[in-house]
């Protein structure tokens, strides 16, 4: 047991922790630990009963226990097939070379999208090679379109065409004045590095173009719409900072298409807005279509006619509420020579007949003359059969307007007119001051 003590004495306090040590429990030990040593130098365990567990039957582990080839990296056990002992997965090599490529790669992807947005840029470039005006911007295009279509860069990589539309530019010129554009048909590409404006559609339109040296200038006719300057890659056309927002264009489409010459005003107002003044061949195409009216008719009217040669006629009502003398009509009768009006009041339609003789037999008496023509509309007032007879017996001519064309008898139109907004100014101040 003394050569015991010096070179395995974790054996010697196993078997000194026994209650009762036999002779064959120290021999069966030590030929244990005969058997181990010849195999390997790993550490040295006490058999396992199968049985129940006795007390100085638990394992004993060797210090050497803890030795690299004990270890097992499960990446490695994984991905590397017989290459997983010797070192545990925090410790292996491979996967930490493998986590340190990951991380230097999305930083490389990081940098690449930073990159690429800074060179993104609103500002166009004249392009000689392009085959049209294209823009990444969907923003600054106006009277924005759908289609569709595929363009091709200069390294053969397809582009998808989402729609067109028409771009407003306050070109900066070298002598630091302002030139206003409108480029029309320029394609939306949003995979597009930058706008470029081609040449070759703008050669077919008239421009022309003049270089020297850093700088490209393209004229129409005596004008110079822009110049572009050479920034070291491309030649870059300078605008107003944010033209797309301070156009004339612009503001007229943000306040509602309003008119040229309520612009004027507001421009005056509202000095600080920073409202550019119109161009002077500014046309809004869709101020044109759906502002459009009906042409107002020539007026017959002529320095040669003598009063009570046309008198114009027209019929208005019934209102909601009855006057004074409970009329709910008004007829008017204007002498278009000298525009003098006379205004008879109805409580019935049919009066109309009526009223016209009655105003036939004063022209008579008071003025001594007879009127020569009426002019009114279609309306069945005017269409009766006492009329038409009454007409003829004094040689009256009766013009009729064209049927739905009121303009036709626009001096009797607009009096009405007149009179309907004198009667509502008067009703409004009547409420006011009440």
């Amino acid at each position: 047991m003394g050569f015991l003590v010096k070179h395995h004495k974790n054996v010697i306090h196993n078997l000194t922790t026994k209650d009762s040590l036999s002779y064959a429990d120290v021999k069966q030990r030590l030929m244990d630990i005969d058997t181990s040593e010849c195999q390997d130098d790993t550490a040295l365990f006490t058999s396992k009963p199968s049985g129940n567990k006795k007390k100085g039957k638990m394992p004993a582990r060797n210090s050497e226990s803890s030795s690299p080839k004990s270890k097992t990296c499960t990446w490695c056990k994984k991905h590397n097939h017989g290459k997983s002992e010797g070192q545990s997965w925090n410790e292996c090599f491979r996967l930490q070379k493998l986590n340190k490529e990951k991380k230097e790669k999305k930083k490389d992807e990081e940098a690449n999208v930073t990159t690429e947005t800074k060179v993104r840029t609103e500002s166009f470039y004249f392009d000689t090679a392009c085959t049209s005006h294209m823009t990444p911007y969907a923003g600054r295009l106006l009277n924005y379109s759908k289609c569709s279509g595929f363009v091709k860069s200069s390294s053969q990589e397809s582009m998808e065409i989402e729609g067109q539309g028409d771009v407003n530019m306050e070109c900066v010129l070298r002598d630091g004045s302002v030139s206003s554009l409108c480029v029309c048909d320029v394609l939306h590409v949003p995979k597009l590095g930058h706008p470029l404006i081609s040449w070759t559609k703008l050669r077919t339109k008239g421009y022309t173009e003049f270089g020297e040296r850093d700088f490209i200038c393209i004229n129409k006719g005596t004008k110079v719409m822009f110049e572009a300057v050479f920034d070291g890659n491309l030649f870059k056309i300078p605008e107003i900072s944010h033209s797309a927002h301070i156009t004339y264009n612009f503001w007229h489409h943000a306040l509602g298409h309003l008119a040229p010459s309520s612009m004027d005003k507001a421009i005056k107002l509202y000095s600080d807005a920073d409202i550019p003044t119109k161009p002077k061949d500014f046309i809004c195409s869709s101020c044109v279509k759906s502002k459009m009216t009906w042409n107002s008719r020539p007026s017959m009217s002529g320095d040669n006619r003598d009063k009570l040669d046309l008198v114009d006629s027209d019929l208005s009502g019934p209102f909601p509420v009855p006057s004074y003398g409970n009329s709910l009509y008004y007829i008017t009768l204007i002498d278009d020579a000298t525009r003098v009006v006379w205004v008879r009041f109805m409580k019935q339609k049919s009066e109309t007949t009526k009223i016209i003789k009655d105003f036939v037999t004063e022209m008579e008496h008071q003025h001594h003359k007879s009127p020569k023509a009426f002019r009114t509309d279609n309306g069945g007032e005017y269409v009766t059969k006492h009329l038409k007879v009454f007409f003829e017996s004094k040689g009256i001519i009766h013009e009729f307007t064209p049927p739905y064309s009121p303009e036709s008898n626009g001096v009797a139109e607009r009096l009405n007119r007149t009179i309907g907004d004198a009667l509502r100014a008067m009703l409004e101040s009547a409420v006011t001051y009440d």
